[in-house]
């Protein structure tokens, strides 16, 4: 009796981990994070907070607005650094500490990572009509929380711009704690990357965004964000994230 009790419950396990599909999966995160339709309906989101440096803690802010505009600024001892902004068009950095105050254009080689951060809508949504893939991996453990693992794979067959990322999802609350990729593009071309999210807070309208975003290359964290404020719908003007011509 006790073997047979052991072997049903085997069936009934395997039965449940496999009626656990990537569109269940994904259709149960994007019902925990406020619902598709009001992620869609989002148009901005102005984010405050720190980031630490060897030089002590600074403020930067992250602008964003759909479908694909996006600025980062940081305040640098009194003076504005801009690491990365794209106007939809042109990708952009600013650094006043290079001794030159104008405006440059990204190098080719980091363009492409840009474009792809300025994407505004989360890849899940509708992602088999943007041409993405979203499979199955089974369940994996990350720091001691079971997750489902789903492996999404952006722009599927297009050789160039196809980009692998495997996400962790609680398998309780179903938010990501930990994303795996391995950038085709940018800075961080060819490290595999693992950013994990934490402090899950409702940033307005029941939208649910995390508030604490580390990135670890090889166990070390390299950049360490926590927003103290999010603010979403904020009036953000485009010319915000245009590309000037010269600042003097």
């Amino acid at each position: 009796m006790k073997k047979l009790i052991t072997l049903l419950f085997l069936i009934v396990f395997s039965f449940s981990a496999r009626a656990q599909t990537a569109e269940s999966i994904v259709s149960k995160y994007l019902e925990n994070i406020g619902g598709a339709e009001k992620w869609k309906a989002l148009k901005t989101a102005k984010l405050t907070g720190t980031v630490p440096t060897p030089q002590g803690d600074f403020a930067f802010e992250m602008l964003r607005k759909a479908p694909n505009k996006y600025m980062i600024s940081v305040d640098v001892m009194g003076q504005k650094l801009i690491p990365q902004a794209y106007d939809g068009e042109v990708a952009w950095t600013l650094n006043p500490f290079t001794g030159d105050p104008n405006p440059q254009k990204l190098p080719e080689e980091q363009v492409k990572g840009v474009v792809q951060e300025a994407d505004f809508e989360d890849p899940f949504i509708d992602f088999t009509q943007k041409g993405h893939e979203v499979t199955y991996e089974g369940t994996a453990d990350v720091d001691g929380v079971n997750c489902y693992q789903l492996k999404l794979t952006k722009n599927k067959g297009k050789v160039e711009d196809e980009m692998v990322m495997n996400y962790f999802l609680d398998s309780e609350t179903y938010l990501p704690l930990l994303v795996k990729q391995t950038p085709n593009a940018g800075q961080m071309a060819g490290q595999e990357l693992n950013v994990y999210y934490s402090d899950y807070q409702d940033a307005g309208d029941g939208l649910i965004m995390p508030f604490t975003i580390d990135t670890k290359v090889a166990g070390q964290s390299v950049q360490a964000i926590k927003f103290t404020k999010i603010e979403l719908n904020a009036d953000v003007s485009d010319e915000v994230f245009k590309f000037p011509e010269t600042v003097q």
